[in-house]
């Protein structure tokens, strides 16, 4: 079995500030709406879809602060491509009970202080929901603005963990079955000893801090951690913390950072000789065009612990997900982007959103999303099967996690669900 190879991304040069995705709307609509810096997401109910069965009602606007500069840039410019892409979808099959969807994205420069500021101002306008990305540090910034009276916040950053009954979703598969998965599986091939170097935002100190908390699990009490540095994400040179890794001499090395900091690890790996050591990273490094970007410098054993939106549609047996992916890959695709580079991060969320709204009506208020959002039971996504509750503000688990390697243009699956081997599988 093997992962899908797509066309690399052709996508569109997004700039700073706010850009405003209405699909395929009508000049009409576009008149009747006014102004983008609106921050309504109502709608009048009244309207419907046109015989055609496009959405020609007003149009209900869906908020989202993104990285689109900065330094997580690689994943908010291509989340919120895919934004635009599930726009045009969406009112092709006639919107949200005949209004079309609008997307309202924000950049907030993968800045705390600029995601607050525009927050706030959602925030002041009563809008019921937002969509927030892309790193932790960053979305943490704008969870804290939440209340039990709105707005409903979905984080597009798996690194965010969610407090029961809380106003806030966390997107993806979350970082503590990502270090179950990649320690199952690194268990199964004999390695005991492992090293980590952590960045010290907040992608960085989640990350090592589900390794502890798995290491401390019985069923991994094999493994010895011979050294843990740390780095500034802001570094331009990790030689001395990489040197005492190298000089601890581990079977496997876990680097838990995102994005641009990545590059710097790795190019102090090629610097140093390390290029050798099987190393593991989160998925929010599982992006085509930031591995080709970095190809020249990576490990010769890459790994990553991904969702099933990786797999081909041929092997995913849930056919309700495989209709998802399916449908996925060609919005993806004819958008000129490519599935496997983090387009993935803000569909399902957008795509479980609508289908609230869908449901309640587009005057749903906060409370009434959340309630919708906290009983989803069997409801099919590109990363697996959703079934949330009041505890569960992600609603997947380890059997959505499959273990990957980077072969230098695609990823791989050498694993089952939850870190399990393949028998005979590569890596």
């Amino acid at each position: 079995m093997k992962f899908r190879t797509d066309k690399a991304s052709q996508g569109r040069k997004w700039g700073k500030g706010r850009i405003v995705v209405l699909g395929v709307a009508s000049a009409a609509v576009l008149a009747a709406c006014g102004s983008s810096s609106s921050a309504s997401s109502s709608a009048s109910a009244t309207s419907s879809s046109s015989a055609s069965g496009a959405a020609s009602g007003t149009p209900y606007v869906l908020h989202a602060i993104i990285s689109q500069t900065g330094a997580a840039s690689f994943l908010g410019s291509r989340e919120a491509k895919a934004l635009q892409a599930l726009a045009a979808l969406t009112n092709k099959q006639g919107g949200i009970d005949g209004h079309p969807l609008q997307v309202d994205v924000q950049d907030n420069q993968s800045t705390p202080q600029t995601a607050v500021s525009y927050a706030t101002h959602l925030v002041g306008s009563n809008v019921p929901l937002i969509l927030n990305g892309s790193v932790v540090a960053v979305d943490a910034s704008v969870d804290a603005l939440a209340t039990s009276n709105g707005p409903f916040v979905y984080d597009l950053s798996p690194g965010t963990h969610p407090k029961a009954g809380s106003m806030i979703f966390s997107a993806g598969i979350s970082t503590k079955f990502d270090a179950q998965s990649y320690l199952t599986f690194l268990k199964s091939k004999g390695i005991t000893k492992i090293a980590a170097i952590t960045s010290t935002d907040g992608s960085g100190v989640d990350g090592f801090k589900q390794l502890q908390a798995t290491l401390a699990k019985p069923e991994f009490s094999s493994f010895k951690l011979l050294t843990h540095q740390t780095f500034d994400p802001t570094a331009v040179n990790v030689s001395a913390q990489l040197s005492v890794i190298k000089a601890a001499n581990p079977q496997a090395l876990i680097i838990w950072t995102t994005g641009t900091p990545l590059g710097t690890v790795l190019n102090g790996m090629v610097s140093l000789g390390m290029q050798d050591i099987p190393t593991v990273t989160t998925d929010g490094n599982a992006a085509y065009s930031e591995l080709t970007h970095f190809a020249s410098i990576l490990p010769k054993t890459f790994y990553f612990p991904t969702g099933s939106l990786y797999l081909p549609p041929a092997d995913i047996t849930n056919a309700a997900v495989k209709a998802k992916v399916q449908a996925f890959d060609t919005a993806v695709e004819a958008a000129g982007g490519h599935p496997g580079d983090a387009w993935g991060l803000s569909w399902d969320p957008a795509q479980l959103l609508i289908g609230a709204i869908q449901k309640l009506g587009v005057k749903a208020t906060a409370p009434q999303i959340l309630n919708y959002m906290e009983n989803l039971h069997n409801v099919a996504g590109i990363f697996g099967v959703y079934n949330t509750s009041t505890s569960d503000h992600r609603g997947l688990s380890t059997q959505d996690v499959y273990m990957t390697v980077w072969n230098g243009s695609s990823f791989t699956p050498v694993s089952g669900p939850g870190g399990t081997p393949l028998s005979g599988s590569a890596g």
